[in-house]
């Protein structure tokens, strides 16, 4: 501890958390921001419809059969299915 005191100081020299937020304010910007929501991650993928599969295949870049065992593996919800590809 003595150690720490050295490298440190004492605790009466470190700063009081409140006269740093008002020496150095960060703005909001709250406001501004726009929520990102990503619809595509709370979809299924259909696996009853060769152009879901078709599409979703093309769109990750492997073989429909490939996405089908995939699918069959984790599901066919599409955030599960990025997250077995690592996409």
């Amino acid at each position: 501890m003595g150690e720490n005191n050295q490298r440190f100081g004492s605790e009466n020299d470190i700063p009081d958390p409140e006269e740093i937020k008002q020496q150095f304010e960060i703005e909001d910007d709250g406001d501004t921001l726009e929520p990102f929501v990503d619809e595509s991650e709370h979809r299924e993928i259909n696996s009853d419809d060769p152009a879901d599969l078709a599409h979703w295949a093309q769109e990750f870049q492997i073989s429909v059969s490939d996405l089908k065992a995939a699918i069959v593996l984790n599901g066919n919800s599409l955030k599960e299915i990025k997250k077995y590809l690592s996409v």
